[in-house]
């Protein structure tokens, strides 16, 4: 939990206690202050509309086609709730567009990625470790470094210590999410989405030939990590 921060020529101190209510200082050169967001739904009439919010009172209620409770009414992104992603504002956009359409869609997505531009990159998709073990799941896990990955290597993407780590059901190998950390990360989002929407055990991303050089290859290498043959580590 952040505690606090003192400014000063040297840089930012920062002081913040861990779980066991320790406290910790560490000297930065910068911070950034996120407040959280909020669905803008102040202002337009909703009240009037007899638009119907969901149980928490925040967002517009819709149902699986994005369909508010008035006929003809559609909602899509962060007025609908969380993931409060882009990407999944766009998506449902789409959707909404072909059902207007005549086409029959549903929102069905079993990923939708979450990504954080920093530096380092961060992305998750799916279940981590501690949402797996919620969901009581018999799980095992497989993470490779980016310092043992050779296109990492010619990008310095391994002086974040970054890695990519796949969690998967034990009895049958399906994959349940990835996490990834690093440099170009980012990138890689893509086919831990891909995964994930088909189902992909990890077989089938090790019979897989990912091209040399590239950061891919450490999906690959996280995947053959996970069933205990991975080829660049031990």
């Amino acid at each position: 939990m952040a505690k606090g921060a003192d400014v000063s020529d040297e840089g930012v101190t920062m002081k913040w206690s861990d779980k066991d209510g320790e406290e910790h200082s560490l000297v930065v050169d910068s911070v950034l202050v996120t407040v959280g967001r909020k669905p803008n739904t102040q202002g337009w009439g909703l009240e009037e509309m007899g638009l119907r919010m969901n149980d928490s009172g925040r967002f517009i209620a819709i149902d699986g086609q994005c369909k508010t409770n008035m006929p003809g009414v559609y909602a899509i992104g962060d007025v609908t709730g969380d993931p409060m992603l882009a990407h999944r504002a766009s998506a449902q956009g789409e959707m909404v567009a072909e059902i207007i359409a005549g086409h029959n869609r549903v929102w069905d997505k079993v990923a939708i990625p979450a990504i954080v531009f920093t530096e380092p990159e961060i992305v998750s998709v799916g279940m981590t470790p501690d949402e797996a073990k919620e969901a009581n799941e018999n799980f095992m896990v497989g993470k490779f470094p980016l310092a043992a990955n050779g296109r990492a290597l010619t990008l310095e993407a391994e002086k974040t210590n970054g890695f990519v780590r796949v969690i998967a059901r034990e009895s049958d190998h399906v994959i349940l999410g990835i996490q990834a950390v690093g440099s170009h990360v980012a990138e890689l989002s893509g086919e831990f989405v891909l995964a994930l929407e088909m189902g992909a055990v990890l077989e089938d991303i090790a019979a897989t030939v990912h091209a040399h050089p590239t950061m891919t290859e450490s999906f690959h290498e996280s995947v053959l990590k996970t069933l205990g043959h991975a080829i660049h580590i031990s």
